[in-house]
């Protein structure tokens, strides 16, 4: 106990200085800095859970969930109302949105970098004209800035690999007069908030600071008082939005913004593409947030379509080591009269800290096939699960029944 204390009380030492919370406040598109409030309790809380954190989290365990999957559980995915690869046109992504609330679905989530807005828009046009009184909940994400080309300033950094027409550009119904501007400050979350709220024309249950994963973006999203992360506080502290959180790819950027703020800070994570029958890249994330009560959300369950059919990994042709794995579990689930999209829907739920599972549609007939998929995964067989950790698909960190 004494050595825990002394631990603390250096740490403490070092909170009063860098862990303190600002209250910023945005006046006519600045950030005022009101008040530098070093709380000593708070600071010494943050210490202890950092120590023991760093020192217990080898020993510890994901917990395994106790409860099935439900469509309560799911977040729908809007990304590809946007056109992902291919158009679809605004008439099937209201159709989509209105099949999804007809199943029961709950969570919807976008982003401005989704169709540079477009995304956003037609979810948002679905909710308003199909919703009803059923109730739904609303996600985004900020990062980028849309600006019309005779807007754009000279320093503006423009993400140029997502306009529609340039090498890597997925988004092919994206407007060609747009230019997303990256900005990860306190006041690109505000404008980001804003322009998102005129998109989406509804309240805005929860923000994402979106694809931080870089140096330079991670940098901006932690600055004090300035940064992302501060900027989103000030937006919940407002009222303006419910919850605080981040959607990136890399599990470790967000184990640096999670660990760089006191708890209470970031509400949720998502993490994309790193908890899947693939990729389990995501087992520290998943204990840190067990270990601080942060809910995560797991976005890319089927490891970028590969798991459903698809020919691409994480945006590019899949290694030969992960063609080999998904064929394993091919073989693995047919041994066992398990759909392989099923197996990776009850995966991607197993540890208890996992709260919403996401899964992109486009199509009526794609959220019909989801809402078949979550039913079914209350059947997958315990062995299943055995099995795969015996022939070494899974890391020991997988949870097991």
């Amino acid at each position: 106990m004494l050595k825990l204390f002394v631990d603390i009380s250096s740490l403490w030492k070092r909170s009063v200085a860098n862990r303190c919370r600002f209250l910023v406040n945005f006046n006519m598109g600045k950030i005022v800095t009101m008040a530098v409030i070093p709380v000593a309790v708070a600071c010494v809380g943050y210490a202890a859970m950092k120590t023991y954190s760093l020192r217990n989290s080898k020993s510890l365990k994901l917990v395994l969930r106790k409860t099935v999957l439900l469509k309560e559980d799911v977040i729908v995915g809007c990304s590809s109302l946007a056109g992902m690869y291919q158009p679809i046109g605004e008439p099937v992504a209201m159709e989509t949105i209105e099949a999804a609330l007809d199943a029961g679905f709950v969570d919807y989530d976008t982003a401005p970098h989704y169709g540079l807005g477009l995304s956003e828009q037609r979810m948002g046009k679905g909710l308003k004209v199909h919703a009803k009184e059923r109730p739904y909940r609303v996600w985004t994400k900020t990062g980028r800035i849309m600006k019309n080309v005779s807007d754009v300033k000279h320093g503006d950094v423009i993400e140029h690999g997502n306009i529609p027409g340039t090498p890597g550009c997925i988004f092919v119904e994206a407007d060609l007069n747009l230019r997303p501007v990256l900005d990860y400050t306190a006041i690109g979350m505000h404008l980001s908030y804003g322009d998102s709220k005129k998109r989406i024309g509804l309240d805005i249950h929860g923000l994402r600071i979106h694809d931080a994963d870089d140096a330079e973006r991670l940098a901006q999203t932690l600055a004090q008082p300035d940064g992302g992360i501060l900027g989103m506080v000030e937006l919940r502290r407002r009222g303006l939005i419910k919850e605080v959180s981040l959607g990136m790819n890399d599990p470790a950027a967000i184990l640096k913004v999670i660990r760089a703020f006191p708890p209470g800070t970031v509400d949720c994570v998502m993490v994309a593409g790193a908890w899947n029958l693939i990729d389990q890249d995501a087992a520290e994330l998943l204990l840190e947030c067990q270990i601080r009560g942060i809910r995560v959300h797991n976005a890319g369950i089927f490891a970028s379509g590969l798991l459903v059919g698809g020919s691409t990994y994480k945006y590019g042709p899949p290694p030969p080591e992960v063609l080999r794995k998904t064929q394993a579990w091919r073989e693995l689930c047919a041994e066992h009269n398990v759909a392989l999209p099923v197996a990776a829907f009850a995966f991607a739920s197993l540890p208890q800290v996992i709260q919403k599972v996401a899964v992109g549609v486009k199509s009526p007939e794609e959220v019909k096939q989801a809402a078949e998929w979550i039913t079914a995964t209350r059947d997958v067989p315990v062995q299943l699960w055995r099995d795969a950790m015996k022939r070494g698909l899974l890391t020991e960190a997988v949870p097991l029944p």
